[in-house]
């Protein structure tokens, strides 16, 4: 699959088919806990899709052998920078009809109105706010030169207002750099003027920089405090009675699911509907 990968044990979606309409690793951030590594090129230009065809046989491919939960079009690249996103939504719709669709996004576009019209077709959005403040926006997110906290903000809460689907809105609390409780007394004034449905907080699970680690569970259950949202939670750890399907598994199928999500055997097992020792007999 050129454009697919998964279903990914995911532990918010059940199992996620993902999407990928970026190149690896164009972003118009570079997060510093991010599970794919440094940013290779930052930007805010975008791009257009042009195989919409072939992302449909794909979809029509798999969607027949898997059990997915969810079609969720995140990737190895911030998605919202394929300015015809609203087209490619418009052919997971038509192909993947019944299966929820969830666009997972770092907000960093969503100022502009013309990139929040193209996502409201999605069932679901999962936007990111990872700082309170602009030096710590700079600091966890090191965004692109033109985009400020002020913008990522304001888009956030005029799609609120636009969109009638639901808005998780993800907080990735980082040990040391966003989980200070003056911190947290920020986000709770912007998240309550956000509005999400749920806010969810997340720690880095994936990272390859060894130091970037998340806060204790004490830290977390006083940050929530703080926050006080009416629907808040914790990401919990991804578990599901019912396994996938099993089909013809290739090194390749491996390959190409972890060159845009790092997994560990247990993932894999849970994504290809294959015991352990299954895994890791295949040759890569």
């Amino acid at each position: 699959m050129e454009y697919l990968y998964g279903p990914v044990p995911s532990r918010r979606l059940g199992f996620s088919l993902g999407v990928d309409l970026i190149s690896p690793k164009i972003c118009s951030f570079d997060c510093i806990y991010c599970q794919l590594g440094r940013t290779t090129r930052k930007t805010i230009r975008q791009f257009r899709f042009k195989a919409l065809k072939k992302l449909q046989k794909e979809l029509a491919e798999i969607i027949r052998v898997k059990k997915i939960d969810y079609v969720t079009i995140s990737g190895s690249g911030e998605p919202t920078l394929c300015a015809n996103i609203d087209e490619v939504i418009k052919v997971i719709r038509k192909t993947a009809k019944g299966i929820p669709l969830c666009v997972i996004t770092n907000s960093s576009l969503l100022y502009r109105p013309q990139v929040r019209k193209k996502i409201l077709l999605a069932d679901l959005v999962i936007p990111s706010l990872d700082a309170a403040c602009e030096r710590t926006f700079i600091k966890i997110n090191q965004p692109h030169k033109s985009l400020t906290l002020a913008k990522i903000t304001e888009g956030l809460i005029k799609f609120r207002r636009q969109y009638k689907g639901k808005i998780w809105l993800e907080v990735m609390l980082v040990k040391g750099v966003n989980d200070s409780l003056e911190e947290a007394k920020k986000f709770r004034k912007l998240i309550y003027k956000i509005k999400p449905d749920k806010v969810q907080f997340n720690v880095p699970m994936r990272s390859p920089n060894a130091r970037i680690k998340g806060p204790s569970l004490k830290r977390i259950k006083e940050i929530e405090k703080i926050i006080n949202y009416p629907s808040e939670e914790e990401i919990k750890p991804f578990s599901a009675v019912k396994k996938n399907k099993v089909f013809a598994l290739k090194s390749r199928d491996i390959l190409d699911y972890l060159k845009r999500r790092p997994a560990t055997v247990k993932d894999l097992s849970a994504s290809f509907g294959l015991n352990r020792n299954e895994i890791v007999k295949i040759d890569i």
